[in-house]
């Protein structure tokens, strides 16, 4: 137990709540938690949930090439409207935090919507995340292996 002299001499860690809100927002921890947040609500597809967790000036760098925060938007709804999802469609493999970068490893169980044929993607991602928000990311994703061949270009919105 820490005596009350002690407790009055050790240094303040923190003198301000918003300080402490931004350390504890910019954990490491913290920056997982922002990702497996996105990741659910693209696997709902609930694009109208994005702005809790992208930051406005949001840049995305995927193979299709650079895009906006509507850029995601319209990317999240075309893969809905190409793909079946379910809750845990999306399983991550690994998540490692280097600073404001999160990388993660996933995989992804869908349906292909027109067929039914189930697929399996495995994708990398970078996000950069700044005071509990993505702010830019780069990903990409590869099919495993499904009886009907997707053709890459699908992929790359």
């Amino acid at each position: 137990m820490v005596s009350n002299r002690a407790w009055r001499e050790a240094p303040a860690v923190c003198d301000d709540t918003a300080m402490l809100s931004e350390t504890i927002q910019d954990s490491p921890e913290a920056r997982k938690a922002v990702f497996r947040k996105l990741v659910d609500i693209y696997a709902a597809g609930d694009v109208s949930a994005l702005d809790e967790v992208v930051a406005p000036s949001y840049v995305g760098h995927p193979s299709a090439g650079d895009r906006d925060r509507e850029g995601l938007r319209q990317s999240i709804l075309y893969f809905h409207n190409l793909f079946l999802y379910r809750k845990d469609s999306f399983r991550i493999e690994d998540q490692l935090v280097d600073g404001e970068k999160v990388v993660t490893r996933m995989t992804a169980h869908v349906q292909i919507r027109e067929s039914g044929e189930p697929v399996t993607l495995l994708g990398i991602n970078i996000a950069r995340i700044v005071d509990g928000k993505l702010v830019e990311e780069w990903n990409t994703w590869e099919q495993a292996k499904a009886t009907e061949k997707l053709n890459p270009a699908m992929l790359s919105a």
